[in-house]
């Protein structure tokens, strides 16, 4: 659990506040980077696993080449994603307002680009088309779950820290 003092100490949170009050913070890119990119290799090997082992449940054939099109799968989400993530690049210290913008576009461009990518590998992809389209949304969501979890990690502490407008509390650093 990260503390006021951890986050001062990385450098992630200014104790001071922009002249409308709101904190300034960076948000850790090193550290939503490494979390996707762990993630998508995770996806792709879970997908190609799940692929092998549930396709003769169901009474399919493994098609040769099965497991290319949930590692495509996977990779046409980890793509899109990183590319969402460029439009928070870079991760200097901004006010809270300004983050949540940002964020807001990189999520329209993340749900573009995995979108226009996987439209384009489906019809490429190798194997059974269903295993392509299960694993890229399964790791878009897996991907997604990360980066909300990393951020939070350090907007929690900030954003709590926030003056309450319906409890009148001006102190915000009082709990």
């Amino acid at each position: 659990m990260l503390r006021k003092g951890t986050l001062m100490a990385e450098g992630l949170v200014d104790p001071e506040r922009d002249p409308q009050g709101e904190p300034i913070f960076s948000l850790p890119g090193r550290q939503i980077t490494i979390g996707l990119v762990l993630t998508g290799v995770a996806c792709a090997g879970l997908g190609v696993a799940a692929s092998s082992a549930l396709l003769p449940v169901f009474g399919m054939q493994v098609i040769e080449g099965t497991w290319l099109a949930a590692i495509l799968g996977a990779a046409s989400a980890l793509v899109g994603n990183l590319l969402g993530l460029a439009v928070l690049w870079p991760p200097a210290r901004r006010p809270a307002s300004t983050w949540t913008s940002l964020w807001m576009a990189a999520s329209g461009l993340r749900i573009m680009s995995t979108g226009g990518l996987a439209a384009l590998l489906y019809f490429r992809s190798p194997g059974e088309p269903r295993v392509f389209v299960l694993v890229t949304g399964f790791t878009y969501l897996a991907l997604l779950v990360v980066e909300t979890a990393v951020i939070a990690k350090v907007l929690g502490p900030v954003l709590g820290r926030m003056p309450s407008k319906a409890s009148g509390n001006k102190n915000p650093t009082a709990p």
